[in-house]
């Protein structure tokens, strides 16, 4: 699997630095294919306060067309087996880079 690295931006909140910090690693954890895609697949994920994957929702066309190369699909699954603390408590803008990049943004 090719390197990813953590691309986070300045967030104001300590706690919302933190939740990104668990749906990153939730999602890159999972990751395990290799990009087939040529452009940014980008979408919008709602998590719990563990960081368990609510709801996602595709952003642009490329996002759509891929999704069954992101792990989103099968941690949308594991959320009825995730605690009681389910309910979501943030959205986060999710980007696969081609390139194997993992970005996760408020």
């Amino acid at each position: 699997m090719e390197l990813r690295r953590r691309n986070f931006r300045e967030k104001k909140s300590p706690k919302l630095d933190e939740l990104a910090l668990k749906v990153y690693d939730r999602i890159d954890r999972s990751w395990q294919t290799s990009p087939t895609f040529n452009q940014n697949l980008v979408y919008r994920v709602s998590t719990s306060q563990d960081g368990a994957i609510g709801i996602f929702e595709p952003l642009n066309q490329p996002a759509k067309d891929y999704s069954q190369e992101t792990p989103l699909p099968n941690l949308l699954k594991s959320l009825e087996t995730s605690s009681n603390n389910a309910a979501p408590v943030a959205k986060f803008t999710v980007v696969f880079a081609p390139t194997g990049t993992l970005e996760v943004n408020p």
